[in-house]
């Protein structure tokens, strides 16, 4: 079960990755249910006496780690994700008005020289 979780984990990331768009509800339901169920089964297993208590403390441990790592990485790509659009509006909003300057001003030269050659 625990493999699975992780393979669910990574199945979302690289959804995440390929722009495949996942909200951020919908990632976090997944982390959630990927948890719940992978607790449910070591509680399963405790309780039929498959593990001892130290595993189960491990396994509970381990699966709360990854489910945080998920969490924080998601987030965070989130948050990178905003400011490098924002710092790429404001560098390219820069560059665009001035290049429209500098096509303005080609094209006024352009359109003054064409107005003296023909008289």
């Amino acid at each position: 079960m625990l493999v699975q979780d992780k393979r669910n984990a990574r199945i979302a990331k690289s959804a995440s990755n390929k722009d495949l768009v996942l909200s951020r509800d919908n990632f976090t339901g997944l982390n959630v249910e990927s948890l719940k169920g992978s607790l449910s089964y070591f509680s399963y297993l405790h309780a039929k006496g498959e593990i001892s208590d130290k595993t189960f403390e491990y396994l509970v441990r381990y699966a709360c780690s990854i489910f945080i790592e998920n969490e924080v990485e998601e987030r965070v790509q989130d948050a990178l994700e905003r400011k490098l659009m924002q710092f790429w509006r404001s560098k390219l909003c820069i560059l665009l008005e001035s290049d429209i300057s500098e096509m303005e001003a080609s094209v006024y030269k352009a359109d003054f020289s064409r107005i003296l050659r023909s008289r």
